[in-house]
């Protein structure tokens, strides 16, 4: 299976950018529940596409992840490491980085960030 690969981690890197791009959208009302409890309640932003747990993460952190568009915040049982790397760990939580194309992919479809297009080759 040529390509499968590449295929998995291409897929793997899109799934994250969704999680993350839910959780942006939801990050207003998060922003007024944070207020009260400090911490906001998001998706699991792992690579598998079935997932729908959730963690608690405090606001700081989840700033701190979102200055870099390869991190992800993902339940410690759901790590890809074919694709990506812990970089940090919390009780609740890891961080992982992507690496490789899925990184470019993280990188490129993050929500924070003005894309341009890549140049050739």
């Amino acid at each position: 299976m040529e390509g499968s690969s590449d295929e998995r981690e291409i897929r793997a890197a899109r799934n994250q950018a969704m999680f993350r791009a839910v959780n942006e959208k939801i990050r207003a009302l998060n922003d007024t529940v944070s207020d009260l409890t400090g911490t906001y309640s998001i998706v699991c932003e792992c690579a598998n596409s079935g997932c729908i747990e959730t963690l608690e993460i405090t606001t700081e952190a989840y700033a701190a992840i979102r200055k870099n568009p390869r991190q992800f915040p993902v339940l410690p049982s759901h790590v890809f490491p074919e694709v990506e790397r812990i970089v940090d760990e919390d009780e609740r939580y890891v961080v992982v980085e992507k690496f490789g194309e899925a990184g470019e992919i993280a990188q490129a479809t993050d929500p924070r960030t003005e894309v341009s297009e890549p140049s050739p080759g």
